[in-house]
């Protein structure tokens, strides 16, 4: 009963798909927090369902921690709010899985949330600058646990 009701929902959700959904890709650089301040990059792709609600799986690295490195994927769902054809705000929230490679860490899953804005130059091409606090890092040999967040400038594509 079980693989019959997730079978259901699965088609239903492509059943339901509006004319405005749409695939995304992107990249972006930002001022990661960790222990220090230090630059990120960021890649990310999404699927759009309609003009307010999307969700999106991204690959973050904050650059130097502890003398080694941090990251995070992560997997968020979007919503969207249009202030006029060409701007928007967002705000997003799901959850990370953030790693470094410090001596004695590894990884630790953690709920992040973001905002941001954006300008959308065309119907393809847009530009956001976007607030994200991924939760805490893994706790490391000295026993400190650092949060992660990212402002980041994020070029995004759409098909």
């Amino acid at each position: 009963m079980k693989k019959i009701l997730m079978a259901l929902a699965i088609s239903s959700a492509f059943i339901a798909v509006p004319a405005s959904a749409e695939l995304y890709i992107g990249a972006g650089l930002g001022a990661a927090r960790t222990d220090t301040s230090n630059t990120a990059s960021k890649i990310f792709v999404g699927y759009q369902t309609s003009e307010n609600l999307g969700f999106q799986v991204a690959y973050n690295d904050f650059g130097g921690y502890r003398g080694a490195t941090a990251n995070a994927w992560s997997a968020a769902m979007v919503g969207t709010m249009p202030i006029d054809p060409n701007w928007d705000v967002s705000a997003k929230v799901g959850a990370s899985e953030n790693r470094t490679t410090a001596a004695g860490a590894g990884r630790h899953s953690d709920i992040m949330w973001g905002v941001g804005g954006g300008y959308n130059f065309n119907r393809n091409v847009a530009l956001r600058l976007e607030y994200e606090n991924f939760g805490k890092l893994p706790t490391d040999a000295q026993g400190n646990r650092w949060k992660a967040s990212n402002w980041g400038l994020n070029l995004k594509y759409a098909f």
